[in-house]
């Protein structure tokens, strides 16, 4: 590419910048114009990134030069007359319509989404849909149905549980307006970390806002947090202290306190102090001091339990050989006084088998040939032990 063939856009310079607040939102946003005679309340047809619309003036003009912007601004297009008030009017109650309009062909097309708004820009050529959802939505075929009812421009735009919270706004913990519908633009990155730099409880119902994330006031003293702990041991962590190993059991960075213990004592001293004159330990572990019903469990467990020399001494000896020869013939003689039918001897097994494979047809290996010669022997058996059995 040449030199001739590349376009630069060139960033428009203000003299003055202009806050104008719209209908829909809390707060302001700041548009460029090179006139400085408008007044708060004026009504002022702007250039946005949806198009063109109508708000409100809350302030007068600020000079760039003095009051630079942190990004590009777009233009004030003029003072709106009575045709552009007439129309910022009505497009209220076409939107109104087309909400009704647009929940229709939801519900009949089963679409899991909740539509929050709908807003007509100054012209009527495009109506906004704002709706949040779970999951992506294929509204290819809604697109369809609400082009051939509103003939204009559709835009569907899927926002997150913030920005609802944003646009509907909210009473906070701290009993004041949520800060993302009064002043916020722009949302910030909020982690678990930065509860536990504020050494905040870790419950999450109580760090949680109104849209259900982390608040976004953890932000704002993070900074402070993170600097007044540099260079401190963690809660938890060995240190050694004056000569002797303690465990670091709290520190409280407002109120310039922290508290040190082990198994003997403990120390209360300053986070200077702590920070000047304490070493970090690693891989030292401290006893912690016992509490009362540990000792109390252990006294009570040496009072009620015998030691174990008293218990041989209360159990009456007895000679092992005459213990072993007394169960050995009980069981001999159990043995000959009750035969067992139900045995099955391992030399039984093995001949059982042993006639089942002599047996068998050579010509058919698969079939079995049950015979009774077993069975006879067996009963055989039986006939002698009862007959034996009489005779004693």
């Amino acid at each position: 590419m040449t030199a001739e063939n590349t376009e630069t856009v060139q960033e428009v310079h203000y003299d003055y910048q202009v806050a104008v607040k719209f209908r829909n939102n809390s707060h302001p946003y700041t548009f460029g114009s090179d006139r400085n005679d408008f007044r708060p309340g004026d009504m002022l047809v702007v250039e946005t990134a949806q198009g063109i619309e109508v708000g409100e003036c809350t302030a007068k003009p600020l000079p760039t030069d003095k009051y630079p912007p942190k990004f590009p601004l777009k233009p004030v297009i003029r003072i709106a007359d009575l045709k552009d008030k007439r129309n910022y009017e009505d497009n209220f109650i076409f939107a109104e319509e087309a909400m009704k309009i647009c929940q229709e062909e939801v519900d009949d097309l089963g679409l899991n989404m909740h539509l929050l708004s709908a807003s007509y820009v100054l012209d009527r050529s495009k109506v906004l849909f704002v709706y949040t959802a779970d999951q992506r939505v294929d509204f290819r075929e809604l697109l369809k149905r609400l082009g051939a009812r509103l003939h204009c421009r559709i835009e569907l735009r899927q926002i997150g549980e913030r920005d609802q919270v944003k646009m509907i706004g909210g009473i906070g913990l701290c009993g004041m307006e949520c800060c993302c519908s009064r002043f916020k633009t722009h949302f910030d990155n909020i982690s678990i970390n930065m509860a536990k730099n504020q050494q905040l409880a870790l419950n999450i119902e109580k760090l949680s806002g109104m849209c259900g994330k982390l608040m976004c006031c953890l932000r704002y003293e993070n900074d402070i947090y993170t600097e007044m702990t540099q260079d401190l041991p963690k809660v938890g962590a060995h240190v050694e202290y004056e000569g002797e190993m303690y465990r670091v059991t709290s520190i409280n960075v407002i109120a310039n306190q922290a508290r040190l213990e082990n198994s003997e004592s403990y120390q209360a001293v300053t986070v200077d102090e702590l920070r000047e004159k304490a070493i970090i330990r690693k891989g030292v572990t401290i006893k912690r001091a016992t509490g009362r019903r540990t000792l109390n469990r252990t006294a009570s467990r040496q009072v009620t339990e015998k030691p174990e020399e008293n218990k041989r001494a209360e159990t009456p000896k007895q000679d092992p050989a005459k213990v072993q020869t007394r169960t050995f013939t009980a069981k001999k003689q159990e043995r000959q006084d009750k035969p067992n039918n139900n045995a099955r001897p391992e030399k039984q097994n093995r001949n059982r088998r042993q006639n089942r494979r002599e047996t068998a047809p050579a010509n058919k290996p698969n079939v079995t040939v049950r015979s009774f010669k077993v069975n006879r022997e067996k009963q055989e058996g039986q006939g002698q032990q009862r007959a034996a059995s009489e005779k004693l």
